[in-house]
């Protein structure tokens, strides 16, 4: 009995060493990635040109610190109308309508198939001139909803894959009405793999918000294209707006890679 219990102790023991190894080479490994993209970045930041002179477009900070500002509510706005538009898509491609449904996913392809440059530009400077209304920063928020709405439909359609058919016997079975089934068995099953997929998706708004400079939104890119141009300094002002678009971006990309791995979406 001793022997069984010494030997069961020396394997816990080797178990317990192999695993603190295989976590220091992980580390190692991390460490290493980390530190030939880190030198890399810098060689671009600092060797990009001759003469790099960053102070031309940072003594603009007030102005690079709006348009920092206005980016992030333009896209948080965005994420909000398309989480609503894109609840109403996903209902109108399951509906038992064949109309209703044929036409949203007919809708859906059209959408997913034109490039948001072309969205903002018919949004804009098309929809907007017919209706006669020419707030650019509305209409450009309206264009990035619109192109968002099919994604997040397709977020919601994931989300939902996780509720299994017999959930759904069972709710037939006690005549739940459409509310009740979302608000009592669909919505509190789907909100956790959910928040990862919106994070994903608001990063990608963040980024495709970046064309609103076509209609002089003064977002981050239109803001610095328009400091370039005044200062001459075009690589700089690239270069500082690829900064600040990974201040943003990296950050929410890690907080959704935790959160789906807290809860091992």
């Amino acid at each position: 009995m001793i022997t069984w219990r010494l030997k069961d102790w020396d394997w816990n023991i080797s178990s317990r060493n192999q695993n603190n190894v295989k976590l220091k080479r992980e580390y190692l490994h991390k460490f290493l990635a980390f530190s030939i993209i880190a030198i890399s970045f810098v060689a671009i930041i600092i060797n990009a040109t001759e003469n790099m002179n960053y102070g031309l477009i940072l003594k603009n900070y007030r102005a690079l610190f709006t348009a920092f500002v206005m980016t992030l509510g333009v896209s948080l706005i965005t994420l909000v109308l398309s989480m609503i538009s894109g609840f109403v898509f996903y209902i109108c491609m399951i509906s038992e309508n064949k109309f209703i449904k044929s036409f949203t996913n007919m809708l859906k392809e059209i959408v997913m198939g034109t490039p948001l440059l072309v969205m903002i530009f018919l949004v804009v400077y098309v929809f907007g001139i017919k209706v006669n209304f020419h707030n650019k920063l509305v209409l450009g928020i309206v264009a990035l909803s619109a192109y968002m709405s099919p994604y997040i439909a397709n977020s919601y359609k994931t989300a939902i894959a996780v509720i299994d058919d017999s959930q759904y016997k069972v709710m037939n079975l006690y005549n739940f009405s459409l509310y009740q089934r979302y608000r009592f068995i669909i919505v509190p099953q789907i909100v956790r793999p959910l928040i990862p997929s919106m994070l994903n998706n608001l990063s990608s708004i963040i980024k495709g918000s970046a064309l609103l400079k076509i209609v002089s939104v003064s977002e981050i890119s239109y803001t610095i294209t328009v400091i370039s141009n005044e200062n001459y300094a075009v690589v700089e002002g690239y270069l500082i707006m690829w900064i600040m678009y990974l201040m943003i971006t990296i950050p929410l990309s890690m907080l959704a890679k935790n959160i789906g791995r807290r809860y091992e979406i």
